[in-house]
């Protein structure tokens, strides 16, 4: 097992309410020895969505949708199916971990504890339902389809509140944190390009 212990601070909105919260998280790691070449980058996958993708962003319920997008505001945001109560937080992150690692590792649990929540510790893992858990949990109310599947992507997303809270993508290939390069385009060469070379001149072309 690898652990992996981190520091974020978001801004939660939670029913009527903005609160200021400082998250520690513990990412329990199983390493999937068949790509162990890879797991350097896998680890600074989820040090980079905690650190630039989480960090000092807002936290919010679907349903606060409307009343966020009328802040005249700069921010990253991140949506949840429901209001961001630490339990949710907790299974909505360890889907989207265990997605972006794209299995180099598998998260076996995460474990958030906060400020707001005066330390006290909300677990998920495999045990609790792992990754399909999520889904099941709001699979009766199709509205909710694509703030769910927001936390399978394998790669970072985040909704910028200033561009009217589209949806943006990092890829990994941006920040140098792809598994594999993109293999070279092969040279393609026309047929109407190709010329056949001349065969070489033989003594016999010199005899008058």
């Amino acid at each position: 097992m690898i652990e992996l212990n981190e520091t974020f601070s978001t801004t939660m909105i939670i029913e009527d309410v903005v609160i200021p919260n400082t998250w520690n998280i513990t990412v329990t790691l199983m390493p999937n020895t068949a790509k162990n070449k890879l797991y350097n980058k896998a680890m600074e996958r989820i040090q980079y969505y905690i650190q630039e993708i989480l960090d000092n962003s807002i936290f919010v319920g679907s349903h606060n949708l409307k009343l966020l997008s009328e802040i005249p505001f700069k921010a990253q945001v991140h949506v949840f199916p429901d209001d961001p109560w630490d339990h949710l937080i907790a299974m909505c992150l360890y889907t989207k971990i265990n997605s972006m690692c794209e299995e180099v590792f598998f998260v076996d649990s995460i474990t958030i504890n906060s400020h707001q929540a005066r330390s006290v510790s909300h677990n998920f893992s495999e045990a609790d339902g792992g990754n399909e858990n999520l889904l099941e949990l709001f699979e009766d109310d199709p509205d909710l389809e694509a703030y769910v599947k927001y936390w399978y992507k394998p790669t970072p997303q985040l909704f910028l509140l200033h561009e009217g809270l589209k949806l943006v993508d990092h890829p990994w290939d941006e920040i140098e944190l792809q598994y594999e390069d993109k293999p070279k385009e092969a040279d393609v060469v026309n047929l109407k390009d190709f010329k056949k070379p001349k065969p070489p001149k033989s003594d016999d072309d010199n005899i008058a």
